[in-house]
């Protein structure tokens, strides 16, 4: 109880800044070795460098078996197009058996320096009941600024929102590369609205993608005079729009349905329209998705198709009734994470069409300074039935122009990293580089 009342005590002062917590008067500054010894755990949002040049009250370690707190920080989207820091501040050696958890809100019009901020400020309040069970607290005083309603962090519900609670994004961009035999254009374009409530999720997805490529083959003679000239050129069309709506049911269920529709050149596709229902069940309260997940996915629907060429099996239009299943599995701890991933999909009407991909991921820390990463995926594919009939040469191939029969896709990595040394991580120089 005296743990959460110092942590709420010291949340109340929401300004609170690393750059407040200061020598006191007459208090002797506490040493290295009386400082708390903290590891951080952040992938996004946080600016390491930031954090251990104003949070200087403690020592920033690289290796989370020497900490006295391990702070694992995990995101997730929010609604109104932000983003919702979870701060997990676990006790280890002294303050094995402590803990707290601590959540920082943005917003879409919130900035990436507010943002990081933001983080550092709430990484600093969380480690404030650590730091005063040490002799480093006599050196420490906590100031509280008057808060602003609209200060980073401060998400209150609006009285008045006339958006109510949408948000809309337009992102546009475009690229032009090339050399004497080669050139490429591309333009993207997409258009992103979304509203999340706790109750109901609205997601709406519309793109565009033009890309023209041309290349040259040439043949030359021992002059270096050109005597063969071969012209290849790869133009692609791709948009879609794209409808999810979810309802709460439970903290475990969810419902809601998908509805899709475009046109994809390199898969011969004039036309693609897909609706599905579909039912999730997560085994864990959605309260703990940012730690960790394992949800059940169904969905049916129908699947329909107007080709731009005549298919290998002499079809320009069709119409499937189909099925998706899916069991995905994700966790985030002290020791690393993984994720793991099993959909499987197929048409109603005719189940040698169908498609199984089996997905995994994983990064554990092994021990002091050493950690493995490794992942991949491999999928079945039994399902194109939008193949176009016809020879491919030499270009198709090449240039990617057309989607090309098979049977399975794979890929897979692994990496390692040893780091070894010192094992504090305090000073930050940023000259030269």
């Amino acid at each position: 109880m005296r743990f959460a009342a110092t942590l709420l005590l010291l949340a109340l002062g929401g300004g609170l800044a690393p750059a407040v917590a200061r020598a006191q008067g007459g208090a002797a500054p506490a040493t290295a070795a009386e400082a708390v010894s903290v590891f951080l755990d952040c992938e996004d949002g946080c600016d390491s460098q930031l954090i251990r040049t104003e949070i200087a009250f403690v020592n920033w370690v690289r290796d989370r078996t020497v900490a006295d707190v391990h702070v694992l920080v995990t995101s997730q989207d929010a609604g109104g197009g932000g983003d919702r820091f979870t701060l997990a501040f676990i006790g280890q050696r002294a303050f094995a058996g402590r803990g707290d958890t601590l959540t920082y809100t943005t917003n879409a019009t919130t900035t990436s320096d507010e943002e990081r901020r933001g983080v550092m400020r709430m990484i600093a309040i969380g480690l404030m009941p650590f730091v005063a069970r040490t002799p480093a607290a006599q050196a420490l005083r906590i100031t509280m600024p008057r808060l602003e309603a609209n200060a980073p962090g401060m998400q209150t519900m609006p009285s008045h929102d006339p958006w109510r609670a949408w948000v809309f994004e337009i992102d546009i961009s475009g690229d032009v590369s090339g050399e004497q035999n080669y050139r490429n254009r591309e333009l993207d374009a997409e258009f992103n609205a979304n509203r999340t409530t706790a109750e109901w999720k609205t997601v709406f997805e519309a793109s565009y993608n033009f890309e023209s490529e041309r290349a040259i083959d040439e043949e030359y003679d021992d002059q270096g005079n050109v005597i063969d000239r071969e012209v290849f050129t790869n133009l692609q069309r791709n948009w879609n729009g794209e409808l999810v709506v979810v309802k709460s049911l439970t903290g475990h269920l969810s419902a809601g349905f998908r509805a899709a529709l475009g046109q994809n050149t390199f898969r011969n596709q004039k036309r693609r329209f897909e609706f599905m229902p579909a039912v999730e069940y997560n085994v864990f309260h959605y309260d703990e998705a940012t730690r960790r997940r394992l949800a059940f996915q169904f969905a049916t629907g129908v699947d329909v198709f107007r080709y731009q060429d005549t298919t290998i099996f002499d079809k320009l239009r069709e119409t499937f009734p189909m099925y998706y299943t899916a069991v995905i599995y994700a966790t985030r701890q002290p020791w690393g994470e993984s994720g793991i991933r099993l959909e499987h999909s197929g048409y109603l009407n005719d189940t040698e069409k169908r498609s199984t991909e089996l997905s995994g991921n994983m990064s554990v820390r092994l021990f002091r300074g050493f950690s493995v990463r490794f992942g991949g995926g491999y999928s079945w594919i039994h399902n194109q039935v939008y193949l176009p009939k016809g020879e491919r040469d030499q270009a198709d191939v090449l240039l990617r122009r057309r989607a090309l029969l098979t049977g399975f896709e794979y890929n897979a990595y692994v990496g390692l990293t040893y780091t070894f040394g010192s094992i504090f991580n305090n000073v930050v120089n940023p000259r030269f580089f």
